[in-house]
């Protein structure tokens, strides 16, 4: 048992994330022909997005969390993989209405959805991938995890509604909701379904859902660290796009704390523009101000306290591999 000896827990690092993914790898495969496979008369309009979506990679994260939840649990094979196409068919669903509200025509450097589709067309196909998550999440013919599936959704969707009335707000405690909704409860399905289809104790369920909460939360950190800290060329979009666009994440919140009298920074708030030079000065000096390790560090300790979650399972390489996972988080480029 882990949990006998933390000391083990906290020394356990496997450093090559194909080694954790490398115990998986055939369902991940799987994994893809679920969310490629064309449904009976489905529009080729739909088939093309699924293509262009998925084929242009991806870290799967999420769905190798659920994989692994469901390998830790003995979870049936069949029913594991169809969930954790669900789980990435409902992040990347959420993706194409977020590129939509945001205007994005990029997305890692490659173009979105509503790059190249009008307005209710971007809609209509986000929609429709919401229903194909739902309905692969349903193979899995289990009624609690399809309530858990309905819960996160709405989470989500409440989330992003809520965010759109929280711009240009400085509140730590409102990032941390916000970001939960967005990210952090889409992770907690991942890693607490496959648990329930495996017949989890009660017990076992809260550690994979402090787990996925954790680690969930520390993924949004760490792309906000990045909103930041990575290049242009690098993100597809511009620098610090989240904060021209009037949402305050950690590192922003972070360097108003201690910078509240900083003229850009009162500039920005006051006239609310994204596009005004304030912005690009604001975000130089957030780059220059050492609030990214902070933020990074904040990710690391929430990391450590996914990974000490999982103390109460008992050890296998399933566990090793989910450990794994939860420290490339902190330790990813893009």
């Amino acid at each position: 048992m882990i949990n006998a000896n933390m000391d083990t827990l906290k020394t356990i690092h496997v450093p090559a994330k194909i080694e954790a993914y490398g115990l998986i790898q055939d369902k991940l495969d799987q994994v893809e022909r679920h969310l490629l496979a064309e449904q009976p008369g489905q529009h080729s309009l739909l088939t093309d997005s699924a293509e262009q979506l998925f084929k242009a990679g991806g870290k799967r994260i999420r769905a190798a969390i659920c994989l692994l939840s469901a390998g830790v649990f003995g979870a049936e094979r069949g029913s594991s993989i169809s969930l954790a196409a669900g789980v990435e068919m409902l992040h990347t669903a959420t993706l194409i209405h977020d590129d939509l509200l945001d205007g994005s025509a990029l997305r890692r450097g490659k173009p979105t959805i509503n790059a190249g589709q009008n307005a209710p067309f971007s809609v209509l196909i986000g929609d429709y991938f919401f229903a194909r998550a739902a309905n692969l999440v349903a193979e899995a013919n289990n009624v609690d995890i399809m309530n858990q599936f309905a819960r996160t959704l709405m989470t989500i969707l409440n989330g992003e509604i809520t965010q759109r009335f929280s711009l240009w707000q400085v509140d730590r405690q409102e990032y941390f909701e916000r970001i939960y909704a967005k990210t952090g409860d889409l992770f907690v399905l991942a890693a607490r379904a496959p648990a329930t289809l495996g017949g989890a104790s009660q017990e076992n369920l809260m550690a994979m859902e402090r787990f996925g909460y954790y680690v969930g939360t520390a993924f949004q950190i760490i792309d906000d660290v990045l909103d930041f800290s990575s290049q242009q060329t690098q993100l597809g979009k511009p620098v610090g796009n989240d904060l021209r666009q009037g949402l305050f994440t950690l590192p922003a919140i972070l360097y108003a704390g201690r910078n509240q009298h900083d003229p850009d920074l009162q500039l920005l708030l006051d006239v609310q523009d994204g596009a005004h030079p304030a912005a690009a000065d604001l975000i130089d000096s957030i780059r220059k101000s050492g609030v990214l390790d902070e933020a990074k560090g904040e990710a690391k300790d929430l990391v450590a306290l996914g990974k000490q979650a999982l103390g109460t399972l008992p050890y296998s390489e399933y566990i090793e591999a989910l450990i794994s996972v939860a420290d490339t988080i902190v330790e990813r480029k893009a």
